[in-house]
């Protein structure tokens, strides 16, 4: 017997192939990694959390709006948070995994606090899997060609508290990735900006039905292979002006290759057409001038290695950045 509301015939919608490749279908599905840290925090009841410093006000939004009291913690240049040696008993642990580069910490964290009591931000390392923890959150838009989305997985919480969303809403989050595709990245990033803000609210929202096709047509591994490809080559040829320190074997999931100098140059890059993101301006207030932290978000310049690109386009940036370098010698 088929469902009364079924629709059969007319002009076709929108649809991909779903092959069932997406790697945590035991996720809860929102509109954004801060929707689902609300929607933790909140129908957890949690008081307390030790925050890093070099994060973004996204994610310390939801504390604000839910009252919870923040302690702030550094990292040192090792990427590993400066924490006392225990957590009391309603204290949680947040950690982010930088770029996709602190895996490895995170298992020290592991065996060294309480495993309930521990929330991992995988915004930055779509690719790393879950550690039998509290929490861990992910975000798509950084990783995959989506408009939105977070993930969820946690045993402490089996049903999102969403609100509904309207069908102009999930239509507009998209509308800068078509024009991008139609047109020019530049011709669309006014566009692209103001979605950003419409993700600002950080109250529980699901995905739209497009984000969730998308999500399952994509070739994962394909998708990770590449990106780690290009991080090796890009590593290969940038280490020796690198002053950051880089474990090339434990990196499963890069966001982007992190290029540390005394400055960055991503303003040089943006005028050759490569487009570096920045994280996290926002935090420079929460930050020392002198902290490690303070070199992340001023000295970085985060060098594109997705999946969209090949050798050729890494090789385009490194010449632009050696050719920066060797005129002006950092």
């Amino acid at each position: 017997m088929l469902d009364n509301q079924i629709e059969i015939g007319g002009y076709f919608e929108f649809c991909l192939p779903n092959y069932e490749q997406f790697p945590y279908p035991q996720a809860l599905n929102y509109i954004s990694a801060r929707s689902a840290f609300f929607d933790l925090l909140n129908q957890n009841n949690i008081k307390k959390i030790w925050m890093p410093k070099f994060i973004c006000d996204a994610m310390i939004d939801p504390l604000l709006i839910l009252d919870i009291e923040i302690q702030y913690y550094d990292i040192n240049e090792e990427f590993y948070p400066v924490l006392p040696n225990h957590l009391k008993e309603d204290e949680y642990l947040l950690y982010v995994n930088y770029f996709g580069l602190c895996t490895a910490i995170q298992q020290k964290l592991i065996n060294i606090y309480p495993n309930d009591q521990i929330i991992f931000d995988h915004s930055q390392a779509f690719f790393v899997k879950p550690f039998d923890c509290f929490a861990t959150i992910y975000s798509l838009r950084k990783f995959l060609p989506v408009a939105e989305g977070g993930l969820l997985i946690s045993k402490a919480l089996t049903k999102p508290n969403y609100i509904a969303r309207n069908v102009e809403m999930m239509i507009q989050q998209y509308h800068h990735c078509f024009v991008r595709r139609l047109s020019s990245a530049s011709e669309a990033y006014d566009i692209f900006k103001n979605n950003e803000m419409l993700l600002n609210d950080c109250i529980p929202k699901k995905i739209s039905g497009m984000t969730k096709e998308i999500m399952e047509c994509l070739n994962y591994s394909s998708i990770q292979m590449q990106r780690l490809d290009n991080f090796k080559f890009l590593h290969s040829q940038l280490a020796d002006i690198n002053h950051l320190n880089i474990d090339i074997a434990d990196i499963e999931s890069p966001l982007t290759y992190p290029l540390l100098l005394k400055s960055s140059i991503s303003k040089e890059l943006i005028g050759n057409n490569i487009y570096t993101p920045t994280y996290w301006l926002d935090s420079l207030q929460r930050l020392d001038v002198d902290s490690f932290e303070y070199k992340l978000v001023t000295g970085i310049t985060h060098i594109v290695c997705d999946q969209r690109y090949s050798q050729k386009q890494m090789q385009f940036q490194v010449d632009k950045i050696k050719e920066y370098f060797n005129e002006h010698r950092r």
